[in-house]
């Protein structure tokens, strides 16, 4: 796993195999595709942050700052590697539960990427995101939500958000949302 583009593009990235599922350079590169316009000084979130690749990359193409949120210890470590091997300014590294995150979160992120475990025996973490209460506040006025979730099932209903657009990349599935007007 590398780095697509940006300030660090092509510095490797190590990945913490036992507790991730790293999105895809392939998903990567359509998504940053997307959001290109709406990077350059970002404040960004990445939830479920695994190596940190989702926010490195912004990181990388201009975004100005990336607060990373992880519990797994063993991730985090891999991920502040990361963060210091890239020489990306701008990142922060929170190791917590995404829900208690968000509930202390003064909000106003650009984008944020989220991209909680598969079918894991944890239930429907995506769902769960999506159905929280505070999207008002944690995401800014024309803000986005970069969910990943596998692709077969249904795309989970959201409190406070509207699908913009959403892609199947082979097991993967990335649906953007904004918030509800």
């Amino acid at each position: 796993m590398r780095i697509i583009a940006g300030k660090a593009k092509s510095y490797s990235l190590r990945v913490p195999r036992e507790v991730s599922r790293p999105t895809t350079d392939r998903v990567r590169e359509s998504v940053f595709g997307i959001l290109s316009e709406r990077l350059v000084g970002a404040r960004v979130l990445d939830l479920f942050a695994g190596s940190g690749a989702l926010g490195l990359e912004a990181l990388s193409r201009g975004a100005a700052s990336c607060d990373f949120v992880e519990k797994d210890r063993g991730a985090v470590r891999v991920l502040q590697e990361n963060l210091k091997k890239t020489r990306l300014d701008g990142g922060s590294v929170h190791q917590r539960e995404v829900a208690d995150f968000l509930k202390t979160s003064s909000g106003g992120y650009d984008l944020i990427f989220a991209d909680p475990p598969y079918a894991s025996g944890f239930g429907d973490l995506a769902a769960d995101l999506v159905s929280m209460d505070g999207w008002g506040t944690w995401l800014a006025e024309d803000g986005f939500l970069i969910l990943e979730r596998e692709a077969r099932g249904e795309v989970p209903p959201a409190t406070d958000l509207e699908i913009l657009r959403q892609r199947d990349y082979g097991r993967s599935r990335i649906v953007i949302y904004e918030r509800a007007s």
